[in-house]
C-alpha cells in the first residue's frame, strides 16, 4: 500500500472503515456496464490545505469510448491539478458524501474515539471520498488501491431491504439525538454514507429489487416534509416533467418518501455529475439556468426537448415554491453515445415560509426572483417561442393547481394542508393562470 504523503497530524484512514488511507487511487468509470481503468487520483495534505492531481491513464485517453470526466479534467495527457482552494476535482466530490453523509461519518469517528478514550481523527476530503461504500457510490466512478483488483470500500453486507426501514428510521432518529451508539452508527453508515443533502435517509432495495433512497423525517422538520415532496413529484410528472419513480410508505407511524435512484440500470452504472460539476462551479455559487442550458447546447443530443424540460422546471419551482434549487439539485447523466443527457428533477420541496420568494438559481443572468414573468421574457432561450411557453406554463400551471386534491389523496388534514397553501396559493400563481 502506498504511504501517505501527509503530514503527521493529517488522518490516516479511510472514513468509515479505518483502514489504512493511501496517498493515490486507481479510478475507473464504468461505460456501457465495462468496468475501465480512467486514470489516478493523488491526494495532497499539507499545513491545513488540502488538493489533489488527476493524471488519464494512457489506455483511456486511446478507448474510443473515453469522455472527460468533468469540464475541468479535458481528455489531456499530463498531471492536472485542482484550482487554488479546491480539495478535490467536482466529479469525485458529486460521489464523495454530503451534508448527511459526513454528519455520520463524523459521528461514527467520535463515537470510536470515544470508546477508545482517544482523541478523534481529523478527517480530510479524501478520507470522505474513499469511505463511501463502493455498491452505492453515485455515478459510475469506483476507486482501487494500484495493483489490486477490488474497488475500495467495498461491503459484503447487501443493502438493507424495505422490511430494514423501522429500524433504520430509528437509528436514524437517535442519531440526530446523538444517542446511537457505535454499532448502530456504522450499520447506517453502510446504508447512507453515500448520500447527500442534510437530511436523514438510507439506502434500501425494493421489491423489484432496484436501488432506492429512503428520506426519512427530521426532528427540525416544521411541516411533513417528505409527504410534500411526494406531492410535488406527483404534480412534476402530472406537468410532462421527468421524476424517478417513488413511493410514499407509513413506517411506524411516520411518513417515509423512497425515490428509486436513476444513475442505476439493473446493476450498470450510469455517469452523474451536478450541473455544479458542469459549470464549473463552487457551493454557494448561484448560476442560472441559462448557465445550465448552455450545457445542454453543447452536451445533449436531445437539446430542444431538454430545454423544454428545463424551462417547465423552472416555472414549477416558481408555482410550488421550491426555493432549494441549487445548483447540486441539477446534474446530467452520461449516455453511451457519449452525451450528457439532463438527470430526472429530484429535491422538490414546498416551502411555505411568508415573504418574498427567490430561487437558489437565477432565472436570467442575475435575478432569483420567483416570477413566472422573468421565466417568460427568457424562454426565446430555451427555443420555445412566446406560444410555446405559454402553453407549457398553461401544462405546469394546470397540474399545481391540483395541489390540494394530491395532497388529500396522500393523506394530508386540512390542517396540514392550509399550513402548505402558502407555497401554492400566491401571485406568480394568478399571473400563471392569467398568462396561460
Amino acid at each position: 500500500m502506498a504511504k501517505s504523503p501527509r503530514g503527521d497530524q493529517a488522518d490516516r484512514t479511510i472514513a468509515a472503515t479505518g483502514d489504512p488511507l493511501p496517498g493515490k487511487v486507481e479510478v475507473h468509470v464504468q461505460i456501457d456496464g465495462q468496468d475501465v481503468r480512467a486514470g489516478q487520483l493523488n491526494s495532497h495534505y499539507g499545513r491545513g490545505t488540502e488538493s489533489a492531481t488527476f493524471l488519464y491513464d494512457p489506455s483511456y485517453l486511446a478507448d474510443p469510448r473515453a469522455y472527460p470526466l468533468e469540464p475541468a479534467l479535458p481528455l489531456t495527457i499530463g498531471a492536472q491539478h485542482t484550482a487554488v482552494g479546491v480539495s478535490m476535482f467536482h466529479s469525485f466530490a458529486d460521489s464523495s458524501p454530503d451534508r448527511w453523509g459526513k454528519v455520520l461519518i463524523a459521528k461514527a469517528e467520535r463515537r470510536r474515539a470515544r470508546d477508545a478514550a482517544s482523541t478523534p481523527r481529523t478527517l480530510s476530503e479524501f478520507s470522505y471520498l474513499l469511505g463511501v461504500r463502493d455498491d452505492l457510490r453515485q455515478g459510475a466512478i469506483r476507486f482501487a488501491l494500484p495493483g489490486t483488483t477490488g474497488f475500495i470500500a467495498d461491503d459484503a453486507s447487501g443493502v438493507p431491504a424495505l422490511t430494514d426501514l423501522p429500524a433504520l428510521l430509528d437509528l436514524a432518529e437517535r442519531t440526530e439525538d446523538d444517542d446511537a451508539d457505535l454499532a448502530g452508527l456504522t450499520k447506517l453508515l453502510r446504508a447512507g454514507s453515500s448520500l447527500g443533502g442534510a437530511r436523514p435517509k438510507a439506502h434500501v432495495r425494493t421489491d423489484s429489487g432496484a436501488i432506492a433512497i429512503a428520506k426519512f423525517p427530521s426532528r427540525s422538520d416544521e411541516w411533513n416534509v417528505m409527504t410534500w415532496e411526494k406531492v410535488a413529484f406527483d404534480l412534476a410528472r402530472a406537468a410532462g416533467i421527468v421524476v424517478p419513480d417513488s413511493a410514499l410508505l407509513k413506517i411506524a407511524g411516520r411518513d417515509v418518501h423512497v425515490i428509486n435512484r436513476f444513475d442505476r440500470v439493473a446493476s450498470r452504472r450510469i455517469g452523474y455529475v451536478s450541473a455544479m460539476t458542469m459549470l464549473e462551479a463552487r457551493d454557494g455559487d448561484t448560476g442560472s439556468y441559462l448557465d445550465i442550458g448552455a450545457v445542454i447546447e453543447e452536451h445533449s443530443a436531445a437539446a430542444s426537448e431538454e430545454l423544454r424540460q428545463l424551462w417547465k422546471r423552472m416555472v414549477f419551482s416558481v408555482l410550488i415554491s421550491n426555493l432549494d434549487d441549487h445548483l447540486r439539485n441539477h446534474g446530467f447523466l452520461h449516455l453511451v453515445t457519449g452525451s450528457w443527457a439532463l438527470s430526472p428533477a429530484f429535491d422538490l420541496n414546498p416551502d411555505p415560509s411568508p415573504g418574498a420568494k427567490y430561487l437558489s438559481t437565477a432565472i436570467n443572468e442575475t435575478e432569483t426572483d420567483a416570477s413566472v414573468e422573468l421565466a417568460l421574457e427568457v424562454a426565446e432561450l430555451f427555443r420555445l417561442d412566446r406560444s410555446e411557453a405559454v402553453a407549457a406554463m398553461a401544462e405546469v400551471a394546470k397540474a399545481v393547481s391540483r395541489w390540494r386534491d394530491v395532497a388529500t389523496q396522500l393523506g394530508q388534514t386540512k390542517k396540514q394542508i392550509d399550513q402548505l397553501a402558502p407555497a401554492f396559493e400566491h401571485e406568480q400563481a394568478v399571473i400563471a393562470r392569467r398568462l396561460s
